[in-house]
């Protein structure tokens, strides 16, 4: 395993250099894999014939490469991976991942014998022809020069703008090619610096425009107003995979592995096609709204049950599942009749009016109550006669508007989206509304705050929107569905999504008793050092995540005492199937706390940037991105959390925000609970031992 040097912040003037541990991707359903050490990673410079020979092949790619991203209208990095496992499977070779974080030592580790293959979306230049040997083009990209919305790419021409791009990429060639870019100032940031990053550069004044893939930078410009694309190189580039130059049979096998595959090259973006079309591209299209039933990003995964349910239908038909996420709900039906997509899977309720509208549904997947939701500090409908008395708040887009209207209930349009209007319940804003009971279920694992009272309507179906012409699909899905609802698998995403078990606990108070804050002190004393952290925060974090339970698993699978996904563990060498052990455990959490400490600027007051870890920690970096440019639209200090980024950060549950983030739905409220609670309950230990020794000054 190669441990590459990391650069700390963000700006070639403010960072420091440190080692990180890197090791092994483990997926599911990948081929057999292992951990071994940097020590124990031999170099090999030989072809296919003795790879199979001895057994496994090693594959390179650049760590937490999209990890922290939602793909917006693509396939997410991960679908190479799988990718790159499938070709692993059909040639009985165990896989092993190779993770290094700088780029430069990336495109090199072929030809230097540390990986086999580099599996990464690599530019195929002239240049590079000559060092490297590629693979057939997995897919082509235009290249973007990003910058503030609204500035004329002909007012850089004067060379006072500064154009940062990263080091190794070839972006530099491109600069060198064309004279308008060869004029600005050139910018060289650190080869590991993933594009999020570099973007942000730019909306924090460190330079002024980059230059970046159009796949990278489609998202960021899509959804974030305050960039936009300047200028598009006039050829598009080739990108593929890195093999030795030496190593033909390798790359003979991989070439017709990948054409066996499909990947020429992404589907158009209106295509409309029926199953057939859909195998032959090798790719299912779903389209949703970010939301925590449908799709969502948390901590490096992408979560949802939509999402879920229909990866499984695509893995079945031998295909990849690509996410297109609308804009909003209103967009939907349009992006499906235009052929965006080829599935809608955003909870559709099936209804007469819909139907009468054109929508084209498939056999229902799931059957849900619409219940009658208040507040629990309040008195609860049980009949529609209490109903009339209340005031109930509904957005009239729903299927519950037109429910209550057949039957009469008097009700106030509001256009709040579903989490939104439950929260304005939950403390009290609005009196009564009518939800969806899985989507109580959902609020409710969260929060107790919330009663279900009247069921208006029992067993209301909620399927998939396709287009009318693809019968292929249709009976394919549903076919899907009549084996799968309520089957094993089915029942297991239920309850992982909407089962009654809380996710989120109550953290009553335990009872401190001397030096001893809990059973794992001396465990975070010894391996905190080389961490610029107090133990005693992250003994109050260790209770936040598991109330000191090594066993605790989550919902999503993050495991032991600081709940810890697999992924994360990988990408931080430590063995995913030692998690529930207390010290590879803490060995994760404080190196994965380490890494969403180094997501922020060194330029923050140091404990600014130590709740923006939590945070990050909790809900991943992406999101409190997300919220500190919301927070600095909204006329906040984007530098602070407490009463600033937090208050942002709450507003990314609703749709008008989420929808145009660049990470999309997250639930505020749990990040700000999260970092409130460590912060309180380590006040309470910082207090306790200023007692002691106050008593006691040996203590």
């Amino acid at each position: 395993m190669v441990a590459a040097p990391r650069l700390k912040g963000r700006l070639p003037t403010s960072i420091r250099i440190w080692s990180l541990l890197t090791a092994l991707v483990w997926l599911a359903g990948c081929a057999p894999s292992q951990v071994e050490t940097q020590a124990d990673t031999p170099i090999y410079l030989d072809d296919l014939d003795a790879i199979l020979e001895r057994g496994y092949i090693r594959y390179g790619r650049q760590t937490w490469a999209g990890f922290d991203s939602l793909p917006q209208e693509g396939l997410p990095l991960q679908a190479y991976y799988r990718l790159a496992e499938d070709f692993a499977l059909q040639h009985n070779l165990e896989v092993r991942w190779v993770d290094i974080d700088d780029f430069v030592v990336l495109l090199d580790s072929a030809s230097n014998g540390l990986v086999d293959v580099v599996v990464n979306n690599v530019t195929i230049t002239d240049a590079r022809k000559l060092r490297y040997g590629f693979t057939l083009p997995l897919t082509y990209s235009e290249e973007w020069l990003i910058g503030r919305a609204g500035v004329a790419f002909e007012s850089l021409a004067d060379g006072a703008s500064r154009l940062a791009v990263p080091e190794g990429t070839a972006y530099l060639e491109t600069i060198a090619a064309t004279p308008e870019l060869a004029s600005l100032d050139l910018v060289r940031l650190p080869s590991m610096m993933l594009p999020d990053e570099v973007v942000d550069g730019i909306g924090s004044g460190g330079y002024d425009v980059t230059l970046m893939d159009a796949g990278s930078a489609r998202y960021i410009v899509d959804r974030d107003p305050a960039f936009a694309r300047l200028w598009t190189a006039p050829i598009p580039r080739q990108l593929a995979w890195v093999v030795r130059p030496e190593n033909e049979l390798l790359r003979a096998r991989l070439n017709r592995f990948l054409t066996e595959q499909h990947i020429g090259g992404r589907r158009a973006v209106v295509d409309r096609q029926d199953l057939p079309g859909i195998k032959s591209a090798g790719t299912l299209r779903m389209l949703t709204l970010t939301g925590p039933h449908t799709f969502f990003l948390w901590r490096g995964e992408l979560l949802g049950f939509e999402y879920e349910l229909l990866k499984h239908f695509a893995e079945e038909q031998d295909v990849r599942l690509e996410v297109v996420i609308a804009p909003d709900r209103e967009s939907l039906t349009s992006h499906l009749e235009e052929g965006r997509a080829d599935v809608l899977a955003a909870a559709v309720t099936v209804t007469d009016a819909r139907v009468l509208a054109g929508y084209h549904f498939t056999d229902p997947y799931m059957f849900v109550d619409e219940v009658v939701v208040t507040a629990s500090t309040n008195p609860v409908p049980q009949t529609l006669e209490a109903l009339a008395d209340r005031v109930v708040y509904v957005n009239p887009i729903t299927s519950h508007w037109q429910r209550l209207s057949e039957l009469g209930v008097p009700m106030v349009a509001v256009t709040d989206n579903t989490e939104v209007v439950l929260n304005r319940v939950r403390q009290g804003e609005y009196d009564v509304t009518v939800t969806d009971s899985h989507l109580l279920s959902i609020e409710q694992a969260y929060d107790e705050g919330l009663s279900k009272g009247l069921v208006v309507t029992e067993n209301t179906p909620i399927a998939w929107v396709i287009h009318p012409e693809h019968v292929e699909l249709e009976a394919a899905l549903n076919e899907f569905t009549k084996r799968y609802y309520r089957g094993l698998t089915y029942n297991l995403l239920w309850q992982k999504y909407f089962g009654n078990e809380r996710r989120v606990r109550r953290h009553e108070k335990q009872r401190i008793v001397g030096t001893r804050l809990s059973p794992y002190d001396d465990l975070v004393r010894e391996h905190i050092s080389g961490y610029d952290l107090d133990w005693r925060i992250v003994i109050a974090q260790m209770y936040q995540e598991s109330m000191f339970d090594p066993k605790r698993t989550s919902f999503a699978g993050a495991r032991g005492l600081l709940q810890v996904l697999p992924r994360t563990a990988a990408q931080v060498g430590v063995d995913p199937d030692s998690l529930w052990e207390p010290e590879p455990n803490v060995q994760a959490g404080l190196r994965y706390l380490d890494w969403t400490h180094d997501r922020f600027e060194d330029s923050l007051a140091l404990s600014e940037r130590l709740w923006f870890s939590l945070a990050a920690y909790n809900a991943g970096p992406g999101h409190v991105r997300d919220a500190r440019r919301l927070a600095r639209e909204l006329g906040l200090n984007p530098d602070l959390w407490f009463d600033n980024v937090e208050q942002a950060m709450l507003l990314l549950s609703q749709r008008e925000y989420a929808q145009r983030a660049r990470h999309g739905f997250v639930r505020g409220s749990e990040p700000v609970k999260y970092v409130r609670d460590i912060r309180e309950r380590y006040r309470v230990y910082v207090d306790h031992f200023n007692t002691l020794e106050r008593g006691n000054p040996d203590a």
